[in-house]
């Protein structure tokens, strides 16, 4: 029986979505189980109105660009769920050159575009379409009803996909996907000797995204490095003037550690006590991946608060919504064990692992399972 090919449609508004697309890439390519290709139709369709849109989506994390994200975010949402329809297929021209390129045999979603559900209807071809939710809460535009089946980070988010009408058949938990190298068991004490680390300090991991957006790093550090009892690893991401200015003010002595966007953030989380971060969908699931103690910073609104206020309500993290808590409320996270065993137990409650097989393995044998009944 030939390899299946399998198209995988991704977009670049933030870098959760991209990386969940190139996680289940290479896990595919690593088995040799199917052909594979990852396609950008909105970037293909007009990279100029793609990559402003894409800064549009950036800007939503200073103070104007939140009011004008939330709006959409909520806005769009009532939106779709009152009228079940998205406001229209963008992308779908691309998408049907895209489909007659590769003749997929089966579509994974790693974003929510309506374009795919617009092909079904428009062409009646009913190639399999699959959709890997990439967070920890509910947008409607996810939901559509050629979809053969919706893969979700959580119990509660396939009880919310349940009350909405979607078939529980349809649902399976199986949480995020993170790279192979989170599901590797790696020695802490190993991996502190590698990068020249104090065992006997406890280490802050503090993430600033890919893009690096979060102004409140430099104050957060200025603020953390006076504490003598901890050691500080920052990741800028893709921000080259953040790690240049914590360059220039940390030098030899202090007690920073500077990386810039990064492809080890198995190792730095293996190494962290806790973790300060955004609350993006994807640094979360590698932080329970990880069974790291998270911190969170102010989220912008949408998905990025949603899935601060699920990891708030389940005891898997603090939410600062004030940068000026971020430091006194790790400080004192750090003091007591206790608070830190219980957020483990709770993150551990999160976790499903093998995320990334399980979804594969379940789409190639549904694949296979459905190719054997056309032939009998």
């Amino acid at each position: 029986m030939r390899k299946p090919k399998v198209l995988i449609l991704t977009a670049n508004y933030g870098n959760g979505h991209l990386q969940v697309a190139h996680t289940l890439y290479e896990r595919f390519l690593l088995h040799d189980r199917a052909d594979v290709s990852v396609r950008n139709i909105y970037q293909e369709t007009n990279p100029r109105l793609n990559e402003w849109t894409r800064k549009l989506y950036l800007k939503s994390f200073t103070k104007s660009g939140k009011y004008l994200y939330r709006l959409f975010y909520y806005s769009s949402q009532e939106i779709i769920k009152r009228q079940n329809i998205l406001l229209f297929p963008y992308g779908y021209s691309t998408l049907n050159k895209v489909i007659a390129e590769e003749q997929p045999d089966v579509i994974i979603n790693t974003y929510p575009s309506y374009a795919v559900e617009y092909f079904s209807q428009k062409t009646n071809k009913m190639i399999p379409a699959y959709t890997v939710m990439t967070d920890y809460c509910l947008h409607h535009a996810w939901i559509q009803p050629s979809i053969e089946k919706y893969y979700v980070a959580t119990g509660e988010l396939q009880r919310k996909l349940v009350n909405i009408g979607v078939d529980k058949r349809k649902i399976a938990v199986t949480g995020i996907p993170v790279g192979k190298q989170f599901e590797d068991r790696l020695s802490r004490l190993t991996l502190l000797n590698k990068y020249q680390l104090n065992p006997s300090l406890k280490t802050v991991l503090i993430v600033a995204g890919a893009y690096g957006v979060s102004k409140e790093i430099k104050q957060i550090c200025e603020k953390l490095q006076k504490n003598v009892n901890l050691q500080i690893l920052v990741v800028c991401g893709k921000n080259e003037q953040l790690f240049h200015q914590l360059q220039e003010k940390y030098q030899e002595g202090h007690n920073i550690r500077l990386f810039k966007y990064v492809t080890n953030m198995a190792e730095l989380l293996t190494m962290a006590t806790c973790v300060i971060t955004k609350p993006g969908g994807i640094i979360l699931s590698e932080a329970v991946a990880k069974n790291v103690p998270v911190v969170l910073l102010g989220a912008t609104p949408g998905q990025e608060r949603e899935n601060a206020l699920f990891f708030l309500r389940n005891g898997a993290a603090l939410f600062c919504e004030k940068p000026g808590q971020i430091v006194e409320e790790t400080e004192k996270l750090l003091q007591d064990d206790k608070r830190l065993m219980k957020m483990s137990s709770s993150l551990e409650k999160i976790r499903v692992p093998r995320a990334t097989e399980t979804i594969i393995d379940d789409i190639l044998d549904s694949y296979f399972w459905k190719t054997k009944q056309a032939t009998h």
